[in-house]
């Protein structure tokens, strides 16, 4: 379930991203490794599962202390920076996906 209550397959969350379903089984496949995400049997297709986010009151810093360094150094930086970095990477993205159509 999304935080809206919404179940959400790994094809759902690839048409959402608008990248291809390997793509989307590869990053899940991480998150699972990782203690960040579940996944709960699709209750009428036995082949499918809906992707389940973990509780995000839990100590998520201790389960992906990557994450959590990411966090601090983004505590960082002010709002003006925080916003140029952000635009960049959206440009980046942007590059990326012209590039990979």
């Amino acid at each position: 379930m999304s935080d809206q209550g919404v179940a959400v397959t790994p094809t759902d969350v690839a048409e959402h991203l608008g990248i291809s379903t390997p793509s989307v089984t590869g990053i899940l496949n991480r998150l699972y490794t990782g203690g960040i995400i579940t996944s709960l049997r699709h209750p009428d297709d036995g082949r499918s599962k809906y992707v389940v986010p973990l509780d995000r009151d839990g100590d998520i810093d201790g389960i992906d202390p990557l994450t959590a360094q990411i966090r601090g150094l983004a505590d960082t930086l002010t709002a003006d920076q925080a916003a140029a970095v952000a635009a960049f990477i959206d440009l980046v993205t942007d590059a990326v996906d012209n590039e990979c159509r």
